[in-house]
């Protein structure tokens, strides 16, 4: 599975780089950046252009390549590019829909990105990894209900027989057409929900594994499951999943970050974007 999605040409170049970097002692001036978190990552989907490929979008740290169904832009986003949706039904990013192909979470999670809306609906599915059909509850999602931010979760623990979501929405209402960090976490005893690094609410109902449905639609940018399909309007960045729950430090840093890093012989931190730019010149 490749970082970013790149002809042999840059690959070649940047493998230069790093050489030059390490064998020869010369330095690229760069100024220091935060970089993302990668302990406990597991999937990580950019959107930057480089790695939208026809109709798909690579993980550029996993092995869950997603397809583009409907029509989708990519656009500039919060960093580098991100991917637009305009709402109705019909139209999203998709990992899987067989949930044994599925790399999901299973005791732990965090699931981040940035979000911008254009319009506020009852069920806004930012991720989703759902079923949520009458009293059938199971699986998890970030997304909105109404001018809330909203982390959902269904647990083994907290199973009633045919599953149980708590939907865990922030304190504080959301405006459209600014871009928000919006950040779920659940540590197998609580669920948190952050926005712009801050916590916005909590819930100890839910405990032990993630309990998820036999069926799910593994996906980016709608609220989608076997009854419903509601497609976000707006913009959707930088989403990264984890199978551990982030501290609100970690939180913090994931704010701020601008991509992965790269360690060449453990001396340099580099993003991977500051390398392609060095292999350009």
């Amino acid at each position: 599975m490749f970082l970013f999605v790149m002809n042999v040409r840059k690959k070649m170049a940047l493998s230069l780089v790093a050489v030059l970097i390490t064998g020869l002692g010369v330095a690229i001036p760069v100024a220091a950046r935060t970089v993302v978190i990668e302990d406990g990552l597991i999937g990580y989907w950019s959107f930057d252009k480089d790695t939208v490929k026809g109709k798909t979008v690579a993980d550029i740290w996993g092995n869950q390549d997603a397809e583009i169904i409907g029509d989708l832009q990519i656009v500039a986003g919060k960093f580098g590019e991100a991917v637009q949706l305009g709402g109705g039904a019909g139209a999203r990013v998709q990992m899987t829909d067989d949930i044994k192909k599925a790399e999901l979470p299973t005791e732990e999670m965090t699931i981040e990105l940035w979000a911008w809306d254009e319009q506020f609906i009852e069920w806004g599915g930012y991720v989703v990894a759902v079923q949520d059909n009458g009293a059938f509850e199971k699986g998890w999602l970030l997304g909105t209900r109404w001018k809330a931010f909203s982390f959902a979760l269904s647990s083994e623990d907290a199973d009633d027989g045919d599953g149980l979501l708590t939907y865990l929405n922030a304190a504080t209402p959301s405006e459209m057409n600014e871009w928000y960090h919006v950040v779920g976490t659940y540590d197998g005893r609580e669920m948190k929900i952050y926005v712009n690094g801050k916590l916005e609410g909590t819930s100890g109902v839910q405990s032990g594994p993630i309990n998820y449905p036999d069926r799910i639609f593994f996906s980016i940018g709608a609220y989608k499951d076997d009854n419903e399909d509601f497609v976000h309007k707006g913009m959707l960045d930088e989403v990264r999943l984890y199978d551990r729950a982030l501290s609100e430090k970690e939180v913090l840093n994931n704010m701020e970050a601008e991509g992965l890093a790269v360690e060449p012989a453990g001396k340099l931190s580099l993003t991977w974007g500051q390398l392609k730019a060095a292999a350009s010149r």
